[in-house]
């Protein structure tokens, strides 16, 4: 699939335009170029939205794990370097490092018993695709026909790129279990069991859960362009709104074309209706106001 960096509001709002200085002053192009000003600064808008998302992902993470308690973390420190002792056969050495661990542990679990999963570790990825929900659904058809033809990598290569979210992957240490075996590893090395003692160490690692966050950006870009659309809507500028209400509508069937969601979910569909509802009021004299607020929260509710 083709990439641009151009995002799908441009085109919305300025499809068919030009920016010629050679226009005459009252021809439909400029006039079509008089609303290059407003595009430009929604494209740099919807340009740093991922940013936005991405950084105020990272903050709630790193709010996250501050949470986590010190011994645990400090307890966890040491089962690493113990490993390492373990392993260049420093066994001395690994034992009071591990018996330190499970000092730390014991203190955690001292001051709060009922300690379950702590967070010790998270990452933020990003996957951007900019494209339209037309594109998505060719390139599917497309890999769909050539998996009928057996071409299963040429489909393969096609699918992979369709990926369009923000990726958080957040580790907990099990502290009802963690410990206990950490205490087991110290045991068996102390009885000159390394072999035993390293896999002991390798199977409480396993332990470790894996909470897994995926957000479509293309809801994210929704929730953005309704909200440009309420701002050019205020300003008395209804084509610019309708063109904004138009790009987010396609970022929603983009998000059931890439899978993130179902054109069957009653969430989906009441979206739709949603869109449609205040497509007819700002196209009516009312004042939108409360479409574009019950809008909003739904698209947030559903990324939430």
């Amino acid at each position: 699939m083709k990439k641009t960096t151009q995002f799908l509001i441009t085109a919305a709002i300025l499809a068919g335009a030009t920016s010629s200085p050679l226009l005459a002053k009252n021809s439909p192009q400029a006039k079509d170029t008089a609303a290059n000003k407003t595009a430009q600064s929604s494209k740099n808008a919807i340009k740093n939205l991922n940013k936005k998302a991405v950084h105020k992902k990272e903050k709630s993470q790193n709010d996250l794990l501050k949470t986590t308690n010190k011994d645990v973390v400090e307890g966890l420190k040491k089962v690493v370097a113990a490993t390492k002792l373990i392993e260049e056969k420093k066994d001395k050495e690994a034992i009071k490092m591990l018996q330190e661990a499970t000092g730390k542990f014991d203190i955690a679990l001292a001051a709060n018993p009922k300690l379950g999963l702590i967070p010790i570790q998270t990452q933020v990825i990003v996957h951007e695709l900019i494209t339209t929900s037309s594109e998505v659904i060719k390139e599917v058809e497309h890999a769909k026909k050539l998996l009928k033809e057996s071409k299963v990598q040429e489909a393969r290569a096609i699918l992979l790129p369709l990926r369009d979210e923000l990726v958080t992957t957040t580790s907990y240490l099990p502290m009802q279990t963690y410990p206990l075996s950490i205490k087991l590893a110290a045991k068996l090395l102390i009885n000159g069991n390394r072999g035993e003692a390293l896999a002991t160490l390798s199977t409480a690692l396993s332990t470790v859960v894996d909470e897994v966050s995926i957000m479509p950006l293309s809801l994210v870009r929704a929730e953005s362009l309704i909200q440009m659309a309420s701002k050019m809507d205020k300003d008395k500028e209804k084509d610019d709104a309708l063109a904004f209400i138009q790009a987010a509508q396609d970022q929603l069937k983009t998000s059931v074309a890439l899978g993130y969601n179902s054109k069957n979910n009653a969430a989906y569909q009441s979206l739709n209706k949603q869109i449609e509802a205040l497509r007819k009021e700002i196209n009516s004299t009312n004042k939108p106001e409360s479409f574009y607020k019950k809008l909003l929260k739904s698209i947030r509710d559903m990324i939430k």
